[in-house]
């Protein structure tokens, strides 16, 4: 039985089935088990075992310290000619909390003064333990977040996605920023936010902002079982990108026609489970667009 890495401090269970393949039955003197961080659920013996029955037992492996462990199961019987030994392995490793935000920043460009724009964060554990967010901040009030609140817990791999706002209410540059923390980290993650305040209302008003091309993209499909797909933009190559598909993609193709301006532009797709977890970023795409 290999219970494979067990982070320190926590335990990983597995259930052994034990059969009589024989005419007669066997009586098990004891169970035994040997080697650090190993344990047998309780089970009274000796025992019984009737011809053509099986036993199930519970081992446990909660490590006490970072390294390997190995140890055994031993069945004591005088009914065989041999003991019965079940060879056990694991490997203890040290907690290590971590926590992401996809984009890491997010420009919200130029907003018209007292409107909101609205974009897509997707927040996920990392690390190899359970988070517990219990700090959610904003360093200011132009920017707002929606299906964020603390306290909320999220396990090892697990996603949550929420959205932020903003709402400038003067015209004029505006930078912000969200922390979000937990007990369990070092220091808060930080999501730097900024944009820009316009009293421009009228869209042909600013003509360089608007770009009279789409973008078609398409791919291949993951190599395992995924629900659908996220598709993400960026304007500088390795990122930061901010995902610009409005719910998941069940297809392999998607249409850009959000494109605030002409110039290169760099997309990435990610694939999610059925729990919801999100792979990592895909090869990345680059598309250059001319003037309208």
């Amino acid at each position: 039985m290999d219970f494979k890495e067990v982070v320190v401090g926590q335990k990983n269970s597995q259930t052994l089935q034990i059969s009589n393949t024989g005419r007669e039955p066997i009586s098990f003197e004891a169970l035994h088990v040997s080697g650090s961080g190993f344990t047998l659920a309780p089970i009274k013996t000796p025992l019984t075992l009737p011809s053509g029955k099986s036993l199930r037992v519970t081992l446990v492996f909660s490590p006490t310290k970072a390294s390997g462990s190995t140890g055994s199961l031993a069945l004591s019987t005088s009914d065989l000619e041999g003991p019965v030994s079940v060879p056990l392995a694991g490997s203890g490793e040290k907690a290590a909390p971590q926590l992401q935000s996809q984009p890491s920043t997010l420009n919200f460009g130029a907003v018209a003064v007292r409107t909101t724009s609205t974009q897509t964060v997707i927040l996920k554990n990392a690390g190899n333990v359970p988070l517990t967010i219990n700090l959610v901040a904003l360093s200011n009030a132009a920017f707002s977040a929606t299906g964020l609140a603390a306290p909320v817990s999220l396990a090892p791999n697990q996603t949550l996605e929420f959205k932020l706002a903003f709402r400038p209410t003067a015209s004029g540059s505006v930078s912000g920023a969200l922390s979000i923390g937990s007990s369990s980290l070092a220091s808060p993650v930080k999501l730097a936010l900024s944009g820009a305040g316009t009293t421009t209302s009228t869209p042909t008003s600013t003509p360089s902002s608007v770009s009279a091309h789409s973008v078609s993209l398409a791919w291949n499909p993951s190599s395992s079982s995924v629900t659908g797909y996220h598709v993400y933009r960026g304007t500088s190559s390795g990122g930061p990108y901010s995902r610009i598909s409005p719910a998941t993609i069940g297809g392999l193709d998607f249409s850009d026609t959000t494109l605030p301006a002409s110039g290169r532009y760099y997309y990435v797709v990610t694939a999610l489970d059925a729990a919801g977890a999100e792979s990592p970023f895909s090869n990345e795409a680059a598309v250059d667009l001319p003037n309208p």
